[in-house]
């Protein structure tokens, strides 16, 4: 994935977005300041969806390093570092390097941006060329003097009300733009007449909290939780599950056991239907069982289903012996698809008939399918995923069933091996099923 640097102006102009320039939150009593954080005239009112979609603008009244762009700038060179945190003072000679200058020279994010034409960025070339290329290529976007404000319906107010007094939460979020608002406002609007000393240290601290607000939102957005992998990336697959691996020398290769709790909820359509219409006495007991005043309908079943994969015990044993049958009618002549993470290639997914097991909670395997899919028994899973219509059978069957398809015989990668390697347990099936 490769990101880009946001032409900050030009997305304001183009969704002609609106100022936040007070960090008060009302108005008066029930209205939101109409210029605030949280304004309903610039983000929506509460509750619709504008409001999770509606950005707004923050103007810095001076320039600042783009918060993406200050490492990449901050990298060139331990010079411009002491330059930018003031820990040296620099001016620009004649073949536009940096040298240190105790006496004339200044230092600063204010300097910096004042000097920044002046330096030779190949003279940084030989030892950072990936930076220099980057600010080259994206000269017109370094310094910004305008910074975007995120929706309010996702850093909202919090209002909690007691006996005693009315309680308003920020998130953090919305805190950090509150202090660069009254940093922005300290400046006022000519910056140019305001004193050096008082200048410098308000642009360095405007400086510092849009960083640390860049910092906040990517920290929201890596990791396995964050908004890329977690929300963006992640897929949520209906009726499949994920399963601990076992074997069973007695398993036929091309078939997988799996428990009937976990059946009857992949499977959740086709039982719900062969329980609503095949047999009225087990409705009733069903009925029974779940207390109930009236028979269960589609909902109850599902409920059912869902307390049953976390605690099987709830089902009395003539019950189970009914829900066993149930599984086992249900994925006659089906074909299940399964697979151990990580995905290398298209062999890594497999295709399985499936034998209802009346005990445990884990997937079932012939000890020859785990070297294909490099598992063992430390506690490797496995993901299954139901397929309900014929064509999604045939195809699984033909492709990726190692019953049906010469294919699943062949390595991927040398077309001389066999994935199926006769290893310790695979000696001991074939040892179990000719003794």
């Amino acid at each position: 994935m490769r990101l880009e640097l946001l032409d900050i102006n030009e997305f304001i102009v183009k969704n002609k977005l609106k100022p936040v320039t007070t960090v008060r939150l009302y108005e008066k009593v029930g209205k939101t300041d109409p210029a605030g954080l949280f304004s309903e005239e610039i983000f929506g009112r509460f509750g619709s969806t504008d409001r999770r979609k509606n950005f707004a603008y923050i103007d810095l009244k001076t320039k600042i390093i783009h918060p993406e762009v200050y490492s990449v700038v901050t990298g060139l060179d331990t010079m411009v570092s002491k330059l930018l945190t003031n820990k040296s003072k620099y001016s620009v000679d004649k073949t536009g390097m940096l040298v240190e200058d105790q006496e004339k020279g200044s230092s600063g994010i204010d300097y910096f941006i004042s000097i920044y034409k002046k330096l030779d960025l190949d003279k940084f070339k030989k030892n950072k060329p990936k930076n220099v290329k980057f600010l080259k290529d994206n000269k017109e976007k370094i310094f910004i003097d305008k910074f975007l404000v995120l929706p309010a319906g996702i850093r909202d107010l919090a209002i909690s009300k007691t006996s005693k007094q009315t309680i308003v939460q920020f998130s953090d979020l919305s805190e950090l733009y509150g202090s660069l608002i009254r940093h922005t406002n300290a400046l006022g609007s000519d910056t140019k007449n305001l004193p050096e000393e008082i200048k410098s240290p308000i642009i360095e601290q405007i400086q510092k909290t849009i960083l640390e607000i860049n910092n906040w939102i990517k920290n929201r957005l890596k990791g396995k939780s964050g908004l890329i992998r977690g929300g963006l990336l992640r897929k949520v697959i209906d009726y499949s599950g994920r399963l601990v691996i076992t074997t069973d020398h007695n398993l036929p290769l091309g078939t997988v056991g799996l428990p009937w709790t976990v059946v009857l909820k992949l499977y959740e359509p086709f039982a719900i239907n062969y329980i609503l219409k095949k047999d009225r006495n087990a409705l009733m007991s069903i009925q029974h069982m779940m207390r109930m005043d009236s028979a269960p309908d589609v909902n109850d079943l599902k409920r059912l289903f869902k307390a049953i994969i976390d605690k099987p015990e709830i089902i009395p044993n003539e019950m189970v012996d009914y829900f066993f049958n149930v599984a086992n009618e249900v994925v006659k002549n089906k074909t299940i698809l399964y697979k151990r993470d990580p995905v290398n290639s298209r062999s890594s997914w497999l295709a399985g008939n499936i034998r209802v097991d009346r005990e445990g909670v884990s997937l079932c395997l012939n000890p020859l399918d785990l070297d294909r899919i490099g598992g063992d028994h430390d506690g490797d899973a496995v993901a299954v995923v139901a397929l309900f219509t014929r064509e999604a059978q045939q195809e699984a069957k033909e492709k990726m069933h190692p019953k049906y398809a010469d294919s699943m015989w062949t390595n991927v990668t040398t077309s001389s091996k066999s994935p199926y390697i006769i290893t310790l347990d695979a000696a001991t099936s074939i040892y179990s099923a000719t003794k």
